[in-house]
């Protein structure tokens, strides 16, 4: 196949988006080696992608107006010259521009339409493209069940499949000796979008610290909280009376990002709302207790692995508890992984490809009576 990825939706610190491009792309050129591929995306994925049997087309793509230029004009230019076969957009946004029966989006979540306070009117504007999208791909691939039917309930005529997330690809990380749990019980939580709700984790962490003797001495990094916000945070944390107890050191890096993680007690994800969760799946890799919210989604995602705890200071605290008491899981189970992925949507393309052709034929044949 000749396949042209879009990957210009995931920004150099757009965290599980661009897990997620780089993850299935990944696992797309070492399973189909045979196929002529090119990636169009921003600085990161070129410099990622650097000396693989791949073409890359850089397009700016850390500000809105650069990043729709490029998803709406750049890439279906650039499929139209690579004549491929299909243009995967790794975000919810193909272009009209790509042939219907070329167009492949990837649906994540439609937060902006469960919780559209979170957005300024900016990103509210440039996601109502989700839905012209949604409603021209001739595949929708939805990284979980929970997103499948976002997408059909709010776009009722999208073409829909799951291509769910892999859940493996901490196998990939270099985690240091002794990493099985830190000495100092630590909470790792996010503050990257003011969705991850830190506010939220920082106040049921600090009744968890107080109601439980054994972990008096716990610690919680709260990991990619920037800027005024991370200013704010760093208030309530010391009318919380935490200071010295809670750690915010921004966006770290790949390799200190997995020391943090691989190292942790116990992950909590507090979101209002995710498409999958994929911090979850890394505690899951690694037997580490995972505690999510019950109005988030990650509690249909994973059911079957994390606690999962009402959104209130009581309730959240009440969970940290427990997986801070419950500690590391055995990690010998059977995971989805990224090759999964990848060979579920190839399968896709190859039924539409075959569905296509007989179709071509079925009218050439008719024509020619």
């Amino acid at each position: 196949m000749r396949i042209v990825f879009d990957n210009l939706g995931s920004t150099e610190f757009s965290g599980g988006m661009r897990l997620h491009s780089s993850e299935f792309v990944s696992a797309w050129l070492e399973l189909f080696a045979e196929d002529s591929v090119a990636i169009v995306g921003g600085a990161w994925v070129a410099a990622e992608f650097s000396g693989r049997d791949v073409d890359v087309v850089r397009w700016p793509n850390e500000h809105v107006l650069g990043r729709t230029i490029g998803q709406l004009i750049a890439t279906p230019v650039v499929g139209a010259i690579r004549r491929a076969d299909f243009v995967i957009s790794l975000s919810p946004i193909v272009s009209p521009m790509v042939p219907r029966k070329r167009a492949v989006a990837f649906q994540h979540d439609w937060r902006h339409k469960i919780n559209p306070d979170e957005f300024p009117a900016h990103q509210r504007a440039y996601r109502k493209l989700w839905e012209v999208s949604a409603g021209h791909a001739s595949v929708n691939a939805c990284i979980s069940s929970k997103a499948e039917g976002e997408t059909r309930r709010y776009v009722p005529r999208a073409e829909t499949t799951v291509v769910e997330n892999g859940r493996d690809h901490a196998r990939n990380w270099v985690v240091p000796i002794g990493s099985e749990g830190a000495t100092v019980p630590t909470v790792v939580t996010f503050g990257h979008h003011n969705n991850k709700r830190p506010e939220l984790v920082i106040d049921a962490f600090a009744k968890a610290v107080a109601d439980l003797d054994d972990f008096s001495q716990a610690k919680l990094v709260v990991l990619g909280a920037r800027g005024d916000y991370a200013e704010e945070l760093r208030v309530r944390i010391a009318h919380a009376g935490l200071s010295g107890r809670v750690e915010l050191p921004g966006f770290v890096s790949d390799e200190e990002y997995q020391k943090i993680v691989s190292g942790a007690s116990a992950v909590v994800m507090a979101s209002t709302d995710e498409g999958f969760g994929l911090p979850i799946a890394e505690a899951e890799f690694f037997g580490i207790p995972a505690v999510v919210t019950e109005n988030s989604g990650m509690d249909t995602v994973f059911k079957d692995y994390a606690i999962v705890s009402k959104p209130t200071p009581g309730g959240l605290s009440s969970a940290i508890a427990q997986a801070l008491r419950d500690g590391r899981q055995n990690t010998e189970r059977t995971r989805h992984t990224w090759h999964d992925a990848a060979v579920a949507l190839r399968a896709e393309l190859t039924e539409r490809t075959q569905s296509n052709r007989w179709a071509s034929l079925g009218a050439a044949g008719r024509f020619a009576r």
